[in-house]
């Protein structure tokens, strides 16, 4: 991407993509981590059905108005405007034998209620929808969503838009590896897509949670305020690069250099001089081409939140004073969270040391960001990389591609320039992680 492009990039208008859920009871494909079409049926439903769950429920019981009347004040600082408060559930429907929503009024995200969702042991996913009989205006737009899921490290959360029906379909897919039993707010990516959805013409909302890694147990979450906000004019690719590797400067660079990308490179301070990793002056010839150096501690094989609450703080605040005693200051403003799973506690001092942050998603990510501490990432090496990059094209999406090693230690040097030549043909901007905060700013 040329210099131009990037700077188009950071003054381009933002946008939250309006992904939303469907209601009718047919089945649904959505895209896994691997990238496989995966079929989301509700049990005994006809796939021609388009009714809801409760046979007595009629079309007049669905608002068709996006709610408006959520606080004002407390989200005032998020991007875009509220289409679901979630303080009436009149309108939401547990979706048959897939668990049950309630009224939720002691842990709110905003306002004074919001909706919990649950299934017991045994059952898939716990999902939930409502209708809108005259439809719902979603085009052009990016969506997000307030999550709180409990009991678990881990989570896999899937918002549908029904767009008008069962066979147009648009997902997004998010897999949550942290912090539970603590709210955040996801930036949507779309993860697939069924036919053509009209967005102007939204039908259905559906909200779906399901367990990931643990397979056992309740499932248990909240969600609050969906909001919409519109899309930027172009989609965005982000090159991050894990480990502090040699390879990373060795080989990746020389190629990124040829399309003129920048990436980001994830410095592990005790790894820095080893053999096989980066050295100081690599690091800096980097960070002249417009690279970022972001702050990445060594954990080993712990995850971060196993160390104490002082280790914790430590390792954060020393990973990121090391890049900026050596005139890193610009990348140390970027966290990139060690084996991916954080907890609440070590989140806490991410964003008190950090501007940004990047751990496992496996989607894409709506732009502007609604949080800019919650960037999800995925494997630049995957089945489903280039699926991802036109979903990010198409929808005008940010896509985090993450890689470790390039060429004779890790991905093919041959398909790393493959996909680089792939990116280069689509309608997106590669930009670095400094790129994505002053376009924000």
């Amino acid at each position: 991407m040329t210099m131009t492009n990037r700077r188009s990039f950071l003054t381009a208008a933002s946008s939250i993509g309006a992904a939303s859920l469907a209601g009718c009871l047919a089945d649904v494909n959505v895209l896994d981590e691997s990238g496989e079409a995966e079929t989301l049926t509700d049990s005994g439903a006809d796939p021609d059905e388009n009714s809801s769950a409760d046979p007595n429920e009629t079309e007049s019981e669905s608002d068709d108005e996006p709610d408006s009347d959520e606080s004002t004040d407390e989200l005032d600082h998020l991007p875009g405007e509220t289409i679901v408060d979630f303080e009436d559930l009149d309108s939401w429907i547990g979706m048959a034998g897939q668990g049950r929503i309630v009224d939720e009024d002691d842990d709110v995200y905003a306002g004074s209620r919001s909706a919990r969702i649950t299934a017991e042991e045994g059952i898939d996913y716990a999902a939930t929808y409502r209708t809108y009989s005259d439809g719902l205006d979603l085009n052009g737009k990016n969506l997000s969503l307030a999550v709180k899921y409990m009991g678990r490290d881990q989570f896999d959360l899937t918002v549908q838009l029904l767009a008008p029906n069962s066979q147009n379909v648009l997902s997004f897919r998010r897999s949550l590896t942290g912090p539970a039993d603590a709210w955040q707010r996801v930036d949507l990516g779309v993860n697939a897509v069924d036919t053509q959805p009209d967005l102007q013409n939204v039908q259905e909302i559906r909200i779906i949670g399901r367990r990931r890694g643990d397979e056992s147990g309740d499932i248990e979450f909240l969600v609050d305020d969906l909001r919409a906000v519109d899309r930027p004019d172009r989609g965005a690719v982000l090159l991050l690069f894990d480990a502090t590797l040699e390879s990373h400067y060795t080989t990746a660079f020389e190629i990124a250099e040829e399309f003129g990308y920048p990436g980001v490179e994830a410095v592990i301070p005790e790894a820095v001089g080893e053999s096989g990793r980066l050295t100081l002056d690599q690091m800096r010839e980097l960070d002249d081409a417009g690279w970022d150096m972001a702050a990445r501690p060594r954990t080993g094989a712990q995850f971060l939140h196993e160390f104490s609450t002082e280790q914790q703080e430590g390792l954060i605040r020393r990973t990121k004073a090391y890049l900026e005693n050596r005139g890193f200051e610009d990348g140390a403003r970027h966290f990139v969270t060690p084996k991916n799973l954080v907890q609440a506690e070590a989140m806490e001092f991410v964003r008190e040391y950090h501007e940004q942050a990047f751990r496992f998603g496996g989607a894409p990510n709506t732009i502007p960001t609604s949080d800019a501490h919650n960037l999800g990432t995925f494997g630049g090496t995957g089945s489903a990389t280039r699926h991802f990059v036109d979903m990010a094209a198409r929808y005008n999406q940010l896509a985090v591609l993450r890689f470790e090693g390039i060429g004779a230690d890790g991905f093919d040097e041959g398909e790393f320039r493959e996909l680089l030549e792939y990116i280069d043909e689509k309608d997106v901007d590669v930009v670095s992680a400094s790129d994505l905060l002053e376009r924000d700013a």
